[in-house]
């Protein structure tokens, strides 16, 4: 899944696309007054209830666990984006009255670093806050229930969460960055900057646009001039040792793509937390008009044996 940030271009948002991570703050400095509102009607009902049974044990462990999950909520990092680029109201709000950026993400190179740090979910917009009842407090939706509901007033914003477990940086994979859009009003200056500080990263520019006919927005290729030059052809010159697979052992309608595996292996090579790549093919998922190669490789700092990296070849062309 792509999703996008609205960012206003100052030196906080280019030294987190240079060391790779997002910010994650408190509820309490989000936007919304109503962040996190919810409602108990139905939790205080049923301790009422067992107050009058005279089921103190039971009453006590609920409390403790709801004090627990309120206390926990106060704790975290809530990283939103969107779903969508273009929002007129994001590019007015978040990026400077267009003069900004948006970033687009790959959401599992934005996570699969730290995957289980955070939890992920769209926002759910409502007339009414949620109520939360005894049900609610081991459940395993909980958390999306207190923290991804918004008034209707928010709907356009087509929001989507990321709650960490921890506040402030998150470090993500370099290439979780796959685009970055500048809007109608961004400095060539400050286009040129960025573009030279991000160059030979695989990132895609784009500009947005408008036709003049109406007030819908769009985006133009922009070349990032920075960026070298990649010859597919002389990567298979390159010695990848047993990392590309032997042609003899790849689907036939795949062999066309190719190229692709040694420009993927590249990749990996370049990117600096891949310690050490075991395998590399096309996923049983891939199709001709769907092309995906997979790379399972040893990631630096992760806690896990082994990780596992996508690519849709149709993003690379």
């Amino acid at each position: 899944m792509n999703l996008y940030k609205y960012r206003e271009l100052n030196e906080f948002t280019r030294e987190s696309l240079k060391e790779n991570y997002f910010w994650a703050p408190s509820k309490e400095t989000l936007n919304d007054p109503c962040e996190c509102y919810y409602s108990t009607e139905s939790y205080d009902k049923i301790m009422s209830f067992t107050a009058l049974l005279n089921i103190s044990e039971s009453r006590s462990a609920l409390n403790n666990s709801f004090d627990n999950v309120q206390e926990m909520v106060k704790a975290l990092g809530i990283f939103s984006l969107s779903k969508s680029y273009n929002i007129s109201s994001l590019w007015a709000s978040y990026a400077k009255n267009h003069t900004g950026i948006c970033i687009e993400y790959y959401l599992e190179d934005l996570i699969s670093k730290n995957n289980g740090l955070y939890q992920c979910f769209d926002v759910v917009y409502s007339d009414t806050p949620p109520d939360i009842g005894v049900e609610d407090i081991n459940s395993d939706t909980l958390l999306q229930k207190m923290i991804g509901t918004k008034h209707f007033d928010w709907d356009k914003e087509q929001e989507f969460r990321i709650v960490c477990d921890n506040q402030g940086k998150n470090h993500y994979r370099s290439d979780a960055v796959c685009g970055i859009i500048f809007g109608l009003k961004t400095p060539d200056e400050s286009k040129n900057e960025l573009m030279k500080l991000l160059r030979n990263r695989d990132i895609k520019f784009k500009q947005i646009v408008n036709d003049g006919k109406s007030y819908g927005l769009h985006t133009q290729d922009v070349v990032n001039p920075y960026d070298g030059e990649v010859n597919l052809i002389n990567h298979e010159k390159i010695d990848f040792g047993d990392i590309v697979p032997d042609e003899a052992y790849i689907r036939e309608d795949h062999r066309v793509f190719i190229p692709y595996l040694y420009k993927v292996a590249t990749l990996m090579r370049s990117y600096p937390d891949c310690i050490e790549i075991f395998n590399m093919d096309f996923s049983e998922t891939s199709t001709v008009k769907d092309p995906i190669i997979y790379v399972n490789f040893k990631e630096k700092e992760s806690v896990y044996p082994y990780s596992k990296k996508i690519f849709h070849i149709n993003n690379m062309i």
